[in-house]
């Protein structure tokens, strides 16, 4: 079975345990607006994404990420960009890398 959630540790006080680094590979949506046969159709497939950042949280159905961070002068973060939202239910796997 493949890892669809990351445990994290909401009580570390090392800010990068609460927000450990994670590769997320997902299904996308594909729209086309060109002609096609039925079976062009029928054989498309749903094109694989990796998004791979920080993992901020995975509740409510929802995983949130984000690839930049600004620290304060006691080393915590204080705001974060680039960020990404994605659906759990079209998680393939996730992973933590560090």
């Amino acid at each position: 079975m493949n890892k669809r959630k990351i445990i994290i540790n909401k009580k570390s006080k090392n800010w990068k345990d609460r927000f450990p680094l994670v590769s997320v590979d997902w299904y996308d949506i594909c729209s086309d607006s060109s002609w096609q046969s039925i079976s062009s159709l029928q054989a498309a497939k749903l094109p694989v994404c990796v998004t791979k950042g920080h993992l901020l949280s995975q509740a409510k159905g929802i995983t949130r990420i984000f690839g930049d961070y600004s620290e304060n002068d006691k080393g915590e973060i204080d705001e974060v960009g680039n960020t990404t939202i994605i659906p759990n239910s079209v998680i393939i796997k996730i992973k933590k890398l560090i």
